[in-house]
């Protein structure tokens, strides 16, 4: 019988307050889900062995975020990234809008995925998404502009703001 530490209750919080997220922008970047098992396990492999205190929740967040677009970047570059077969794979959003929605979102080029889902999924601020991706405001804007407009015609101008 193994008797769980304090830090295996901790981290089993933490997988379950970020997994989903991990989870969605690990898919969202990689377009597999062998990928993003990869991902969502490393992300929390290295959260578990990460010696530092975060300021609060929100720092924490935004750490996990860091590392797991870091994470996706890596795969990318291991692999030279396979481009065998487009999944259609569903992630298990809770309506079918969601799901259309994420679908769409899924066909955007990856710098453009990241900072939809990090603004309309988990609602970062620009500023705020600049800071966590190394980037300027001005660039997230334009990437959220950019991303918008593409999926009004991925969507057929279905697209509501």
């Amino acid at each position: 019988m193994h008797i769980k530490s304090e830090s295996d209750k901790v981290i089993e919080e933490k997988i379950e307050l970020y997994s989903d997220m991990v989870y969605r922008i690990a898919y969202s970047m990689t377009s597999r889900k062998a990928d993003a098992e990869d991902v969502f396990q490393e992300v929390f492999m290295k959260l578990y062995n990460n010696q530092k205190e975060f300021e609060s929740q929100e720092h924490e967040k935004a750490w996990i975020i860091r590392v797991t677009v870091n994470e996706c970047k890596m795969i990318h570059r291991k692999s030279l990234f396979r481009k065998e077969v487009e999944l259609d794979e569903n992630i298990g959003y809770q309506n079918e809008q969601d799901d259309y929605v994420f679908s769409c979102v899924k066909k955007l080029p990856k710098k453009y995925r990241i900072v939809i889902y990090m603004h309309y999924y988990e609602g970062y601020k620009v500023e705020e998404i600049a800071k966590i991706l190394k980037s300027t405001p001005g660039t997230v804007k334009s990437q959220l502009s950019r991303s918008r407009a593409m999926l009004k015609d991925i969507m057929g101008g279905d697209l509501d703001e």
